[in-house]
C-alpha cells in the first residue's frame, strides 16, 4: 500500500480534478448501472435508480456527458465511454477504504460516493497532506501550512473531524490536530484518484451542469420502498446490494420545463 505522502506528492492537481469530476452525487452509482447494462435509456435508469426522479435522471446524465463519463448513442440511449471505465479501479478503492474503517453495511457504490463526499470539500486534501508530512498541528500552524482561510479553517476541521479523518488530542482550545487511523491507510485511495487521468479535451467538452441534492441525514426507507415497487430494480449483488440514503431535489425550472401550456 503506497503511504499517503507518496500518493500526494506532485499528485494533488490530478487527485483535485478526479474528486471534481468524481463526486458530484449519483456518478457512482449511474456508472456501475450503464457498466452492467452496456447502453440504457434514460426511463430505464430511473427504473434502475427509483429513488431519483426522472428530471434528476436527466440532470445527471448531461452532466456526466458534459465531462465525458458517458455518451449518446442511437434511439437515446447512453453507454459509458472509455474514461467512465477507467474509473471502476478508483470506486473499487474507494469503497475497499470505506468498508474497512466504517461499519454500516451499504452497497459498494454508495461507499465510494460517501468516501468520495469525505474528500472533495476544498482544503481536504490539503489539510491530510499537511498532517502527514509534519505531524500533529494547532490551528494556526494548520492555517500558515494549507493556507486555509482563518474564516473557513475552523469549519473544515470541524468537518473532517466528523466525517473521521482527523483526530484532536485534546478538547480544549489549543490542541493539535492528528491523522486519525483511518485518514493514515488512504494511500490506495489517493493513489487511484491520481492515477486516474483523462484528456483535458475531453474533459472540459462543456459546462458542468449542477445536481441538488439532500444532505445524506435521510435513513434508507423511502429508497428501499421505492426499489420493493420497482421490479425492474432487483437488487444485484456487489455494488447494487442496498439502497442509497439520499433523495435529490429537482430545481423549479426543470420541473417547469414538462409543465404543459395552458391552452384554451
Amino acid at each position: 500500500m503506497p503511504t499517503l505522502r507518496a500518493a500526494l506528492t506532485g499528485r494533488t492537481e490530478s487527485v483535485d480534478h478526479a474528486l471534481v469530476t468524481l463526486s458530484p452525487r449519483w456518478t457512482t452509482w449511474t456508472l456501475q448501472t450503464l457498466r452492467r447494462h452496456e447502453t440504457m435509456r434514460p426511463a430505464e435508469i430511473g427504473a434502475a435508480m427509483p429513488w431519483n426522479s426522472y428530471p434528476t435522471t436527466i440532470q445527471v446524465l448531461n452532466r456526466m456527458y458534459a465531462q465525458g463519463l458517458v455518451d449518446r448513442h442511437g434511439h437515446g440511449t447512453y453507454g459509458v465511454t472509455a474514461v467512465g471505465r477507467a474509473a471502476e479501479p478508483v470506486h473499487r478503492a474507494l469503497a475497499d477504504w470505506h468498508r474497512a474503517h466504517f461499519t454500516p453495511a451499504t452497497a459498494d457504490a454508495e461507499r465510494a460516493e460517501e468516501t468520495l463526499a469525505r474528500l472533495r470539500p476544498v482544503g481536504t486534501t490539503a489539510t491530510l497532506g499537511a498532517l502527514d508530512r509534519h505531524g500533529p498541528l494547532r490551528y494556526p500552524e494548520v492555517v500558515e501550512t494549507t493556507g486555509l482561510q482563518p474564516s473557513s479553517a475552523h469549519q473544515r476541521l470541524a468537518r473532517m473531524e466528523r466525517d473521521g479523518l482527523i483526530v484532536r488530542d485534546s478538547p480544549r482550545k489549543g490542541a493539535r490536530y492528528e491523522l486519525s487511523p483511518a485518514a493514515e491507510q488512504l494511500g490506495d485511495a489517493y493513489a487511484a484518484l491520481a492515477s486516474w487521468n483523462p484528456s483535458a479535451t475531453t474533459m472540459s467538452a462543456a459546462p458542468t451542469l449542477p445536481v441538488l441534492v439532500r444532505p445524506q441525514t435521510i435513513s434508507n426507507e423511502w429508497a428501499a420502498v421505492a426499489v420493493q415497487r420497482a421490479p425492474a430494480a432487483a437488487a444485484v449483488p456487489g455494488l447494487f446490494s442496498h439502497p442509497p440514503a439520499a433523495q435529490p431535489l429537482v430545481p423549479a425550472a426543470v420541473t417547469a420545463v414538462s409543465r404543459p401550456h395552458l391552452t384554451r
